[in-house]
């Protein structure tokens, strides 16, 4: 599974044609919003996202945050950069070509492994103490 957000998602399915043509089948999740998405039940977000296959998030903003949703993510990890849009994209990591390759990557990874973890078996704390303060 390839999860891509906003403009990223034309490179994740055009990557995903290219691994399931290579014989890795890769579907692609658009995913604009995560509170939205957590915003709907279980059974719906199993079926979207099952957790136990490997999963690669593709987001052209902060890799904050995806830990939830995939077991590797391509997103910025560092600012500063000035150029045309599309070379800029593709410095960054947001081009067909390594998207295909990351998910060859992980693919391979997990399958050395020997399993893929699910990411929907873990366990959700509530931090806020109930000390009077709020």
């Amino acid at each position: 599974v390839i999860i891509g957000t906003g403009s990223e998602v034309g490179a994740c399915v055009e990557a995903a044609a290219k691994l399931t043509a290579a014989g890795v089948n890769t579907r692609v999740v658009s995913m604009p919003c995560q509170e939205l998405f957590l915003a709907q039940d279980e059974s719906y977000q199993k079926s979207i996202l099952p957790g136990n296959v490997p999963t690669l998030s593709v987001e052209a903003s902060t890799v904050q945050g995806w830990h939830r949703f995939s077991h590797a993510q391509i997103a910025l990890t560092q600012f500063g950069l000035s150029g045309p849009g599309g070379a800029v994209f593709k410095h960054f990591g947001f081009g067909v070509d390594n998207i295909e390759a990351k998910g060859k990557a992980l693919v391979e990874f997990y399958k050395n492994a020997g399993s893929v973890p699910d990411l929907s078996c873990r366990p959700i704390f509530n931090n806020v103490q109930d000390d009077g303060i709020g």
